[in-house]
């Protein structure tokens, strides 16, 4: 079975290699489809949404088909958990401070905060967690000197 085969999105996700599983994971139809919105914000903010986590879902899942070293693969897959991780994370220190501030946030920032999470939560199993613990460990506490 190859990263590009068709049969790995009949199967289920647990009897798949860790990388085949997050081939399987990263279809961009699927994360899209599963994606729910608020009522509050407009049709083409809904689509900007889906089109920011099609690209996230296929630039991971582009790298991992370059890629042929397992080892490797693990560290591209820990490093765009990471890069993902870190954008959620400031667009919630984002919304929090519209919240305390205003008394209001943006809508659409939210819908996106939430719908990356949905994706982070998707991808954090084909993370090894001694990855998972490393960059939670750097991003949730406040990096001051």
């Amino acid at each position: 079975m190859t990263a590009h085969d068709p049969s790995l999105h009949a199967q289920p996700l647990d009897t798949l290699s860790p990388f085949e599983r997050a081939r399987a994971i990263l279809d961009a139809d699927r994360i899209c489809a599963g994606l729910h919105f608020t009522d509050t914000i407009a049709e083409a903010d809904k689509q900007a949404i889906r089109d920011y986590l099609r690209d996230q879902a296929e630039r991971m899942k582009s790298g991992l088909d370059d890629i042929a070293d397992d080892e490797d693969a693990g560290y591209f897959l820990a490093v765009k958990y990471f890069e993902c991780k870190a954008n959620w994370i400031q667009m919630n220190l984002q919304l929090n401070y519209q919240t305390v501030l205003r008394g209001e946030k943006d809508e659409v920032l939210f819908n996106k905060a939430a719908a990356v999470a949905g994706f982070l939560a998707e991808i954090e199993p084909v993370v090894t967690e001694s990855d998972l613990a490393m960059i939670n460990g750097m991003l949730l506490k406040k990096m001051r000197g």
